[in-house]
């Protein structure tokens, strides 16, 4: 995914599920104040979900990350933006692979993180 694309002011949805894309998820992810809906389900993403910056992605309603293969744990400062957090945030919609049994899970979701959790 190229960084440059969160360098864009006004970018409220970014739609990249199912176009094959690898690599990493890039750090500047949090540099789009604008932006709503991160949708990077169904690629070949690789890495860990970077954390995000304090006061960043203050919008962000959905954020879509299942059947790719991430590993680690869904940052804290993600977490913090669900709509259950206090104060609550926006973020109604965090999709990863987090199912259990019976394998282990790709990548962790503390309770009350991740609304759907997916075996990818």
């Amino acid at each position: 995914i190229p960084s440059s694309f969160f360098n864009l002011p006004m970018l409220e949805i970014l739609y990249l599920t199912n176009n094959t894309l690898d690599g990493t998820i890039p750090p500047s992810i949090s540099d789009s104040p604008k932006l709503r809906d991160i949708y990077l389900d169904n690629n070949f993403l690789t890495g860990t979900v970077p954390e995000i910056s304090p006061g960043s992605l203050l919008s962000l309603e959905e954020l879509l990350l299942s059947f790719n293969y991430l590993t680690g744990t869904i940052p804290s400062s993600i977490c913090a933006l669900r709509n259950n957090s206090i104060p609550p945030g926006n973020l109604i919609s965090l999709h990863a692979d987090c199912v259990i049994p019976p394998e282990p899970p790709e990548i962790l979701c503390t309770p009350g993180c991740c609304t759907e959790c997916t075996f990818g």
